[in-house]
């Protein structure tokens, strides 16, 4: 009887109707795109872990090395610029993606455009130093270049068009692109801890990605976790490399971009990413404020960050990024999800989780830091 019950179903199953069948498994997330996925991130992982070690042992033979001096949080000269590994494996990727049609044209631009052009500029910074009038101008081409293939974000709305109203806006978004470079760099101070930011908004977001129904950029965003694990393995504490400005910087232009392309298409919110970042946004912006209001050349290298000081205050670099790996997966992950089932609660759950971070900054720069001696 079930045979006879089945036997006209198996007859409709032509080559043409296994074919649609087997888009619609990949598109809708089973148990065959998920062993995809994972084998795929397996080998990009391996990729870059490769080529990381072999990027380590091209700067030691070239003494491409970071030399502690007094901004330093490591006391040993160690190889820097790693994070190449993590730009030419996802540049890899996205072209495979294309290739294989699962990125759409206008955000396959706007990260390869703009990734290859903070990417050399930091590797250029790493090894000659580029000044910062440089860096910021080829900064803002790099925004420039995305905005012109994703449109610009709307923080400000009205009930017509106006063009004021476009400009202040893709202004503003320009401003956030290039934060968001400049951010992730100042935060890449201390041994694993970019390289884990980086893998838990990777991950993080690709989990939204599938449950909101955008496999393919949850694809995106599986392999370039993968492709930052591969990095993070070296840098973990004790680093055997750095990340470098060549990856920092990078790393911080393609979350911009990708929470830019999903905010426009109404695939995951802005807030969603704010939340994700927040401990690198808020430690960052804080301390970028604080040194304005102080006087000081805010644009200078310096170690005042929060993180910074609580290696000054005597925690390793393990515990520190450990504690904030586990904040963002234990907090601000639950937030970011919080806040994609209810929405309207954005406001403020933002207004609560700033003031938190906020007062926790205040706590951690009053610690008395004891004298440092090379």
């Amino acid at each position: 009887m079930i045979y006879k019950k089945c036997y006209p179903i198996l007859l409709q199953l032509t080559e043409i109707n296994l074919h649609k069948k087997f888009m619609e498994l990949k598109l809708t997330g089973t148990l065959l795109s998920y062993i995809e996925v994972i084998a795929g991130s397996l080998v990009i992982f391996l990729f870059s872990a490769l080529f990381t070690g072999t990027t380590r042992l091209y700067a030691i033979k070239k003494s491409i090395l970071d030399i502690p001096n007094e901004r330093s949080s490591h006391a040993i000269p160690t190889p820097r610029g790693g994070g190449i590994a993590i730009v030419l494996t996802f540049t890899f990727v996205l072209f495979g993606l294309k290739w294989a049609n699962y990125i759409q044209t206008n955000l396959y631009l706007a990260l390869i455009g703009g990734g290859i052009t903070i990417a050399t500029t930091g590797y250029c910074d790493d090894i000659y130093s580029v000044s910062a009038k440089w860096r910021i101008l080829l900064h803002s081409l790099a925004a420039a270049w995305a905005l012109y293939w994703m449109g610009s974000f709307s923080f400000l709305t009205l009930a017509s068009p106006h063009i004021l109203l476009d400009i202040v806006n893709y202004t503003l978004t320009a401003i956030g692109i290039v934060w968001y470079i400049n951010f992730y760099n100042f935060m890449d101070g201390i041994d694993g801890l970019a390289g884990s930011e980086g893998m838990f908004v990777a991950m993080g977001s690709s989990i939204a990605l599938w449950w909101t129904g955008a496999p393919y950029l949850a694809l995106v965003m599986s392999l370039l976790a993968a492709s930052i694990a591969g990095f993070t393995i070296w840098n973990w504490p004790p680093a055997k490399i750095f990340l470098g400005d060549v990856g920092s910087g990078y790393l911080g232009y393609i979350f911009a971009v990708l929470g830019l392309y999903t905010a426009n298409n109404n695939i995951l919110p802005i807030t969603f990413w704010w939340v994700m970042l927040a401990i690198f946004i808020c430690d960052a912006t804080f301390t970028l404020l604080y040194r304005m209001y102080q006087g000081k050349k805010w644009y200078s290298a310096h170690r005042e960050h929060a993180y910074q000081h609580l290696i000054s205050f005597g925690a390793n670099h393990k515990r520190v990024t450990t504690s904030i790996l586990i904040i963002n997966c234990c907090v601000l992950l639950p937030i970011a999800f919080t806040l994609l089932q209810w929405p309207a609660a954005s406001k403020l759950c933002l207004n609560i989780l700033i003031i938190c971070l906020f007062l926790t900054w205040i706590k951690i720069k009053s610690l008395a830091v004891p004298s440092r001696n090379f």
